[in-house]
């Protein structure tokens, strides 16, 4: 499948599109959001966080809509937690392809019908829809880390390979290896520094059961594909509802 910005993706629900959002300062340049002590200065540590609703986790399907769901996820999990659903996340998808700088959407009836969008257009639209105040980007696996322990939870862009797509039998962990299929995003709620894991909640049906859906990869595969593989993470401040 060709996506709206001429890149391909070999499943259609790896919608991303990777691009530089100027626009993004980097986490450690904006104030915690706890309005605590410097990020930088503060220990790393295990962090897992929750929603309390008991909701599935969201269901893409076979939209190329994963920019909408990983941010509906971050959305549903601490701190903030809002209950918002499968249609809620598709349906803010349409909206951030229409705020993105190619034409076309995948809504119905859409002329041109076109595929995917990006993080950069996500965390726009979120912020223009106040549903967010602000956001930045961690930029090292080290930020990404601290984002989680002390910020929330993360809106991930990672360039997805066969090995990531199908996970191990024996634990359920992603591995970055064969081919690369396309940009997925979604959304990052735990850091387990004991057993060296990263993971969180993916928007496909009947995926993973050993980690009921979750992705999860050991934290130096996941290191190799966040910075040699051109990873994207956002945190944001939500609003207050």
């Amino acid at each position: 499948m060709i996506l709206k910005d001429g890149s391909e993706t070999q499943d259609p629900r790896c919608g991303l599109i990777f691009q530089a959002d100027p626009l993004a300062p980097n986490l450690l340049a904006v104030p915690p959001i706890d309005d605590g002590i410097d990020l930088r200065y503060r220990e790393l540590i295990s962090k897992y966080r929750v929603k309390k609703f008991k909701e599935p986790l969201l269901n893409q399907d076979k939209w190329s809509a994963c920019g909408g769901f990983g941010f509906t996820a971050f959305m549903e999990h601490e701190p903030g937690i809002r209950t918002l659903g499968d249609e809620w996340a598709l349906e803010f998808y349409f909206r951030c392809q229409d705020n993105d700088q190619w034409p076309g959407s995948e809504r119905p009836g859409s002329k041109p019908i076109s595929y995917g969008t990006s993080l950069a257009a996500v965390m726009q639209t979120a912020k223009q829809e106040g549903l967010i105040e602000s956001y930045c980007r961690a930029r090292t696996v080290d930020e990404v880390i601290r984002g989680i322990d002390y910020y929330g939870s993360a809106i991930l862009g990672l360039e997805w390979t066969e090995g990531m797509m199908y996970p191990r039998e024996v634990d359920g962990l992603s591995t970055p290896g064969g081919e690369v299929v396309g940009g997925h995003c979604s959304a990052a709620t735990f850091i387990n520094l004991y057993h060296r894991l990263i993971g969180g909640p993916n928007s496909w049906p009947l995926w993973n059961r050993i980690r009921n859906g979750y992705w999860v990869m050991d934290l130096d595969d996941f290191a190799e594909v966040f910075m040699k593989r051109g990873g994207e993470c956002t945190f944001a401040k939500k609003s207050i509802v």
